[in-house]
């Protein structure tokens, strides 16, 4: 009985660390590059389209770096556990974005506000 159990779980194991794999490849060949910025917005428009949330941040090297991305109708937009719309997150705030660098530049993926 332990020994089908141990299997079940080596083999769950390699299912899991080969969805992984995949995932990871599957954004390698895209050429797409996930990274998060953790910052202070300093400027949203929502009148044109794609929105766009720009977020002044700091580097390690004490730099300032700011990030614009384009904000699309599938990204997630949240303040703590619930969701708000882009409307909702106001200049000023601190907020996690978290955004795609593809070959049209940068598009958030998630903006969370703290």
């Amino acid at each position: 009985m332990m020994g089908i159990r141990r299997k079940a779980s080596i083999s769950m194991m390699v299912l899991l660390g080969c969805a992984w794999t995949v995932l990871l490849f599957s954004d390698i060949v895209s050429g797409q590059t996930v990274r998060t910025v953790r910052g202070e917005v300093v400027a949203i428009n929502v009148n044109d389209s794609p929105n766009v949330i720009v977020v002044k941040t700091m580097t390690a090297k004490k730099q300032e770096l700011i990030v614009g991305a384009t904000v699309e109708s599938g990204a997630e937009i949240t303040r703590g556990p619930n969701r708000v719309s882009l409307n909702d997150i106001k200049v000023g705030e601190t907020v996690d974005l978290t955004y795609i660098k593809n070959e049209d530049g940068l598009v958030a993926r998630s903006v969370h506000a703290r």
